[in-house]
C-alpha cells in the first residue's frame, strides 16, 4: 500500500511538476487558504531522496556486520533475601509506648527473629536493637536505632531485619534517606533492609517505587493518627473527661481521680511552707537531698528547678488545667504553650489539695517579688491609733500587693465618721473644696511649693516604676541608722520613713556592715500601686522633698506625694506633654493618665518638670490648705513615731499560717521525713 505524502500524492506515482505549477487551496466558501508553486515541490523531492539514501546506508551497514567472537559475561542476578552468602544480621524492633501490651510485642519480636535467624543456615545474629516507648516519626530519641546505623557503617552488619516499614520509620523522608545511606555508605559493602510484612528488600534495584509507596503510607498514617488524637483530646476536654497522670503527691485512678499519697505529700507541703517561710529554692533542694526524699521517679538529688516545678503545678492546690501545651510538629515533637490555639480547660477544686489555694498564691507572690527578699511572705501591719493611724507597714520588694488592698487595710482601722472627715480634709488639701472653707483670713495668700527649694542638703525620695531611691541627706537626717521601715498612707498619700530593728519583718537594710549606704530598694509592685492610685504616667519618675520631724530620741521623714518634681529624663525630654518654661531648665508637664493629651511642639533639654496645674498658681498652694496639712504633721508625738502596727490579713492572698505556725509545722514535717 502506497504512503501518501503531505500533498496527497502516492510515493509510487511520478509527479509531473509541469502540471502543478501554480496551485491554490480554496475552502468551501471560495476563499484562498494557501498556494504553492513548482519550486516548493522540487525542494521537497530533494530532501526526500537524501533521507532515503541515508536509510539505505544504515540498513547495508547492519547487514554486513559480523557476529562478535568475544565472551559474553552475564550480569549478576538481582540481590534477594534468599541469597546464599553468609550474612551478619541485625534485627530492629520498636514500639511507640511503654504500655504492658507493647512490652509483650517487643518480647515477641525478639523471640521470633532470634528463631528465624537461627533457622537460616547462612545467617548469624549480630544483635537485636530495640527502642521502647519511642516514636518512629523521628530518629532523634531512638538511641538503639542510631547505634544500629553506626554498626552498619562500621561493617558489623550485612543485613537488617525489620517487621515493617512503619517500625523502621514513620517519616517518609527519613525512611528513604536512611535506606539510601545504608546502601551507599560503603559501596563495596552495601547493607540491605528486609521489611518482612511488605516483602521488600532494599538492595533489590526494583524496590524503590514499592518502598516509597509504603513509606508514604506509614507517614500518612502517623499524620492521621496525630489528627485523631487531637480530636479525641478535644472531645474528652469538652465532656469533662480530663486526662490525668501521676505526679509527686498524687496517684490517678482509672476513673480519672487524683488520690493523695501521704508520704509524698509531706515533701510537697514542706516545699511550699519552707518557700513562703523564707527559704530559697537552693536551700530547700539541699534539705530534701540530705534527707533523701524521692521524686516521682525515685531520684533523691534535688535542685532548685525541681523545687520550683513542684510549686508551679496547679494540681498541688486542687485545681486542674487540661492541655497547657500543644505539639506543633508531630514529626519533631516540638511543643509550645497553648495560647488558645486548641481547646483547653481549667477547673477549680477538681480534687483534694495538698496545700491551700492561699498558700499556693503566697508562693507565687514570693516568686514574683524582688530576689533580695529573704524572709518569705512579709507581714502586713497597720497602725490603729495615734496621729499615724492608718499608716501601713510596707515591704517594697513584696509582689503580693496592690493599691486596692492597701486602701482596704487602711480603711479598716477607721470608723465611718472618721473616714468621712479624713476624706473631707483630703478634698480640701487637693483644692476640690477650697471654696467651702469658712475661715478665709489668709486664704488669699499662697505658700511656695517646698519642692521648689529642694537641694542636696534636704532629704529627697524618688519613686520610679521599679525602685525607690533615697538621697544621701535621708541617711544623714536619720543619723545613718542601719535599719528603717517604710510606712504608707493610701488615703492622704504620704510616705514616712522611720528607724526600726532587724527583727521587724518589713525592715530594710539601709546601711551595710561595711558602712556602705543603700541608695535604693526594689519596689515594682509597691510603685505600681502608687502610680495607679495617683494616676501617674508610667514614663516619668517622681521626686519629693522630705520633712524631718524629731520628737525626743525619735525621728521620722515625711514625704507628701502630691507635690512632686517630675523626672522626665533624657529619653522623654521631647515628650509632647512637657511644656518648657522660658529661659528656665525646667518645664511643666501633664503627669497624670486621666488628663487630656494635646499636641505640643518638641522641647529641648528638659530633664525635670512640675505639675502643669502649678502654672496657673505660679507661686504655690493656698496658705490655709498648707496650714491644715502641717497641723497634722506637727501633731505627731514620740509615742506616735514608736507605735507598732497590728498584723492583718493580706486581702490579695487571704488567710495563710502565721510565721510561728509555719516554723512549727516545718519542724514537725522534718521530724517525720
Amino acid at each position: 500500500m502506497a504512503v501518501e505524502d503531505i500533498y496527497g500524492v502516492e510515493e509510487s506515482e511520478e509527479v509531473d511538476t509541469e502540471k502543478i505549477e501554480d496551485c491554490e487551496i480554496i475552502d468551501t466558501e471560495g476563499n484562498v487558504i494557501s498556494s504553492t508553486d513548482s519550486s516548493d515541490i522540487g525542494d521537497w523531492e530533494k530532501r526526500h531522496n537524501e533521507i532515503e539514501e541515508q536509510r539505505e546506508k544504515i540498513r547495508n551497514r547492519v547487514r554486513k556486520t559480523r557476529s562478535g567472537n568475544g565472551v559474553i559475561r552475564e550480569a549478576k542476578p538481582k540481590p534477594t533475601i534468599s541469597d546464599t552468602g553468609h550474612k551478619q544480621v541485625g534485627v530492629y524492633a520498636r514500639v511507640s509506648t511503654k504500655s504492658t501490651n507493647q512490652v509483650s510485642s517487643i518480647e515477641n519480636q525478639t523471640k521470633y527473629y532470634t528463631k528465624k535467624v537461627g533457622d537460616t543456615p547462612n545467617w548469624t545474629l549480630h544483635e537485636i536493637y530495640s527502642d521502647e516507648g519511642k516514636s518512629g516519626t523521628s530518629t532523634q530519641h531512638r538511641t538503639e536505632f542510631k547505634r544500629m546505623i553506626e554498626d552498619a557503617a562500621q561493617k558489623k552488619i550485612d543485613l537488617i531485619l525489620c517487621a515493617s516499614v512503619s517500625r523502621f520509620a514513620r517519616n517518609m523522608s527519613d525512611c528513604m534517606t536512611l535506606v539510601r545511606q545504608l546502601k551507599s555508605m560503603n559501596p563495596s559493602h552495601p547493607v540491605g533492609v528486609y521489611f518482612e510484612t511488605e516483602n521488600i528488600y532494599t538492595l533489590d534495584p526494583d524496590c524503590k517505587q514499592n518502598l516509597s509507596i509504603h513509606a508514604m503510607l506509614a507517614d500518612w498514617e502517623s499524620a492521621n493518627k496525630s489528627r485523631r488524637m487531637i480530636l479525641s483530646y478535644d472531645q474528652r476536654i469538652c465532656t469533662g473527661q480530663y486526662p490525668v497522670l501521676d505526679l509527686l503527691g498524687y496517684r490517678h485512678t482509672k476513673e480519672g481521680e487524683l488520690i493523695i499519697q501521704p508520704e509524698e505529700a509531706k515533701t510537697v507541703r514542706f516545699i511550699f511552707l519552707a518557700y513562703i517561710g523564707g527559704y530559697d529554692c537552693d536551700e530547700i533542694a539541699e534539705i530534701l537531698t540530705e534527707r533523701e526524699r524521692p521524686t516521682l521517679r525515685g531520684r533523691t538529688d534535688w535542685n532548685a528547678s525541681m523545687v520550683m516545678n513542684v510549686m508551679s503545678n496547679e494540681r498541688r492546690w486542687g485545681d486542674l488545667e487540661a492541655r497547657k501545651t500543644i505539639v506543633i510538629d508531630y514529626v519533631e515533637h516540638k511543643s509550645k504553650k497553648n495560647e488558645h490555639d486548641r481547646v483547653s480547660a481549667y477547673e477549680e477544686d477538681h480534687h483534694e489539695p495538698i496545700v491551700s489555694r492561699e498558700i499556693a498564691l503566697a508562693a507565687q507572690m514570693v516568686k514574683k517579688s524582688s530576689r533580695k527578699m529573704t524572709e518569705g511572705v512579709p507581714d502586713f501591719s497597720v497602725i490603729h491609733k495615734g496621729n499615724l493611724k492608718g499608716f501601713v507597714s510596707i515591704c517594697p520588694g513584696w509582689g503580693g500587693i496592690d493599691g486596692s488592698a492597701l486602701l482596704e487595710i487602711c480603711q479598716e482601722v477607721y470608723e465611718e465618721e472618721e473616714l468621712e472627715e479624713l476624706n473631707h480634709k483630703i478634698r480640701i488639701w487637693s483644692g476640690e473644696e477650697q471654696g467651702k472653707v469658712v475661715s478665709m483670713a489668709l486664704s488669699g495668700y499662697q505658700v511656695p511649693h517646698g519642692i521648689y527649694f529642694l537641694n542636696k542638703s534636704l532629704p529627697a525620695l524618688t519613686v520610679g516604676r521599679r525602685r525607690i531611691k533615697f538621697s544621701k541627706a535621708c541617711h544623714e537626717k536619720l543619723n545613718y541608722c542601719r535599719w528603717v521601715e517604710i510606712l504608707y498612707h493610701p488615703i492622704i498619700q504620704t510616705i514616712i520613713i522611720r528607724q526600726t530593728t532587724p527583727d521587724n519583718p518589713n525592715c530594710i537594710e539601709w546601711e551595710k556592715e561595711d558602712g556602705k549606704l543603700v541608695s535604693f530598694v526594689s519596689s515594682s509592685a509597691f510603685s505600681t500601686a502608687i502610680y495607679e492610685s495617683l494616676h501617674w504616667k508610667k514614663e516619668f519618675s517622681f521626686k519629693f522633698r522630705g520633712i524631718t520631724k524629731e520628737r525626743g530620741m525619735s525621728k521620722i521623714l515625711v514625704f507628701s506625694l502630691d507635690e512632686p518634681q517630675i523626672i522626665v529624663g533624657k529619653k522623654y525630654k521631647n515628650h509632647p506633654d512637657v511644656e518648657k518654661e522660658s529661659n528656665q531648665p525646667f518645664g511643666f508637664v501633664k503627669y497624670k493618665t486621666d488628663t487630656e493629651q494635646e499636641n505640643k511642639p518638641e522641647n529641648n533639654n528638659i530633664v525635670c518638670a512640675y505639675p502643669e496645674e502649678w502654672m496657673k498658681r505660679r507661686i504655690g498652694i493656698n496658705y490655709f490648705i498648707r496650714e491644715q496639712r502641717d497641723s497634722m504633721i506637727n501633731a505627731i508625738t514620740e509615742e506616735d513615731i514608736e507605735e507598732t502596727g497590728v498584723v492583718v490579713e493580706n486581702p490579695v492572698i487571704g488567710h495563710i499560717p502565721s510565721r510561728q505556725e509555719i516554723v512549727n509545722e516545718l519542724e514537725e514535717l522534718l521530724m517525720t521525713m
